[in-house]
């Protein structure tokens, strides 16, 4: 579209040229005070679900435990989704980003995994219509946040940490048994056969999350992306560009890795499709860190947001796992405040 003179480029206007870094908010509902709040923070991007929710449910410090997944996925509505992208354009906001239904069968690879399987492409579908450029999703079917607990920070802030051997001996769930390394990639292997295709055709661009807390396994099931080796293999197996990562660099480091090498790794080869910026302090790979705030753990923070610049990585960058400031609202606005102004002057804004 070819603009008139002194006209504004918008961000909805310029998302396949903009060069600039895009940060961005999650948030987990669409009330006005959660888009007033990102707005206030200078931002355009949102990374949200796509049902209009209005209000919480807030997420805790602490997630509750890993349940074993059951049921059938949802789907998304095209005129919940219509919603959404209209409320948010009233507040100068844009969706680039939003997780994918849920998709128990698929993780179980079970005989009803092709219900879940419609509801995933219909959304895929969905999300190329509306223009939403990325969709995430979580390739875990038992998550071992059990292993988290609260730990105090500098000044009385509740930061949250992990170890291992808080949940080392817990045994299998009797209806989920064990699931080996090589039975999880085959699982994943058959959805990411019957949904790269319809990505593609739909110009949609899919981003796992890796496992997280990255623990090899729990409860006898494997956990089958964590490490960039993982990483590398998923995209050796599977080379559409359609397929691509969420770098979550606080994940990257709690897995041994150097955040800055695996962005300039995967950014090279165009295949960070979302950004979770945080810093961690670990103490055993994958099995024991603190998560903490962005100034103070291992990742060289600076350099991870120079590197994304020069690999031209062009989707959302979003902060997450904040620590909690005491006295702070429930949905937390202080420690995500500091997260953005943060991340703005990395990026020079």
């Amino acid at each position: 579209m070819k603009l008139a003179a002194g006209a504004a480029v918008t961000p909805f206007q310029s998302w396949a040229t903009q060069s600039s870094l895009k940060l961005a908010m999650g948030v987990g509902d669409y009330s006005d005070e959660s888009l007033f709040f990102v707005r206030q923070m200078g931002l355009h991007w949102i990374d949200g679900p796509a049902r209009l929710r209005t209000e919480g449910p807030f997420r805790p410090l602490l997630p509750p435990p890993g349940r074993v997944p059951a049921g059938v996925g949802g789907s998304w509505r095209e005129d919940e989704l219509a919603a959404v992208t209209g409320k948010l354009k009233s507040f100068d906001l844009q969706l680039g980003i939003s997780m994918l239904p849920s998709m128990p069968n698929v993780l179980l690879g079970n005989a009803r995994r092709d219900d879940d399987l419609a509801h995933v492409t219909d959304a895929i579908r969905l999300a190329g219509r509306f223009g939403i450029p990325v969709v995430e999703y979580t390739f875990t079917a038992l998550r071992s946040s059990a292993g988290y607990y609260a730990r105090q920070g500098r000044g009385g802030a509740n930061l949250r940490a992990f170890d291992y051997d808080r949940i080392r001996h817990d045994p299998p769930f009797a209806e989920l048994g064990r699931v080996s390394r090589e039975e999880m990639w085959e699982r994943l292997g058959y959805f990411l056969k019957a949904v790269l295709p319809v990505a593609e055709q739909a110009q949609v661009k899919l981003a796992l999350h890796p496992n997280d807390p990255p623990v090899p396994e729990y409860r006898g099931v494997a956990q089958p992306v964590c490490t960039a080796s993982d990483f590398r293999e998923l995209f050796a197996k599977y080379p559409s560009p359609a397929s691509g990562m969420t770098l979550d660099t606080g994940v990257m480091r709690e897995c041994g890795d150097n955040p800055v090498d695996a962005i300039r790794y995967f950014g090279e080869r165009r295949r960070i499709h979302h950004v979770h910026f945080r810093n961690v302090r670990m103490e055993t790979p994958r099995l024991k860190y603190l998560e903490t705030f962005h100034d103070e753990g291992d990742v060289d923070m600076g350099a991870a947001m120079t590197m994304l610049e020069k690999v031209g990585y062009r989707y959302l960058i979003v902060p997450d796992h904040t620590p909690e400031l005491p006295g702070d609202n429930e949905r937390r606005m202080g420690g995500w405040a500091m997260a953005v102004g943060y991340m703005k002057g990395l990026a020079g804004e």
